[in-house]
């Protein structure tokens, strides 16, 4: 008999990802692992234990479930281009506003395009994409949205995934260093609520994937992180991200945001009385 169930899988593994990420990033911040790994490794060591999970627990019809939403792609082209221009979009608003507000206008503009023409930087925007989708959205969204809304699981999601950038934050290195922790939770929730809305209306990975790797290449090319834009812009682009995704929510579904989602009982519903 199993000891851990497919319903307690997550948290299985998450506990298992926030405590190894934890001891990797810190070995490598004290020098007893190659900083080399940093890049790479990190990304690397999160699919390696959620595939090792999966297939301990549910074998090779859990990876295939787990990467189905890789197969489609076939979907309304309205939703690539949203997915590729929400991070821009925002990143341009917030700069506009900073231009209107500011008392010496003219820097905020100052984009950067070589940072992500870097092979290296480019390497690590998408396999941290590609990877941060199967682990955050194909599998931890599409599991906890089966007890919950999409909007609490996104929320959930968030808050796990600030969990896991809690150590590079607190040794201070990765290729956005001085981020604010609260600032950090506001904006990787918003990333994980936005992403979880893109699932629902589509579940395709693909274009989640697409979203993902516009928002890491967005980041870096505008002046909206701490290095770059200063502490006070970098919570603006948070809480402006945050806000916007709990908008489109609010506004586009699935709804309701929070309790239990009428649809799935519905569903439940119709299940039971075939039985």
């Amino acid at each position: 008999m199993r000891i851990v169930s497919k319903r307690n899988e997550i948290w299985l593994f998450i506990g298992l990802i926030i405590v190894a990420n934890a001891l990797f990033v810190g070995a490598i911040a004290n020098g007893i692992l190659p900083r080399s790994l940093y890049a790479s490794g990190r990304f690397m060591l999160l699919a390696f234990l959620l595939f090792s999970v999966v297939f301990a627990l549910r074998g090779f019809g859990g990876i295939a479930h787990l990467l189905h939403p890789l197969l489609k792609f076939r979907i309304a082209a309205k939703w690539y281009v949203f997915a590729v221009l929400w991070a821009p979009v925002h990143c341009a608003i917030l700069l506009l506003l900073k231009y209107i507000f500011s008392d010496a206008p003219g820097e905020e503009f100052a984009l950067s395009f070589n940072v992500i023409a870097r092979p290296s930087i480019l390497k690590v925007i998408v396999l941290s994409s590609l990877i941060g989708e199967i682990v955050w959205i194909s599998y931890a969204v599409r599991h906890l949205s089966e007890r919950m809304t999409y909007y609490q699981s996104g929320c959930l999601v968030g808050l796990f995934w600030t969990l896991w950038w809690t150590p590079m934050v607190f040794y201070n290195i990765g290729i956005v260093p001085d981020l604010p922790v609260a600032g950090l939770l506001f904006l990787q929730s918003g990333v994980a609520l936005m992403c979880a809305f893109l699932y629902a209306h589509t579940h395709s990975a693909v274009v989640i994937l697409m979203m993902q790797v516009s928002f890491n290449s967005s980041i870096l090319a505008f002046p909206v992180m701490p290095t770059t834009g200063g502490v006070g812009t970098y919570w603006m682009f948070a809480l402006l991200y945050f806000s916007t995704a709990t908008l489109m929510f609010a506004v586009f579904g699935p709804k309701p945001l929070f309790g239990t989602d009428a649809r799935k009982v519905s569903t439940s519903a119709a299940n039971t009385q075939g039985e």
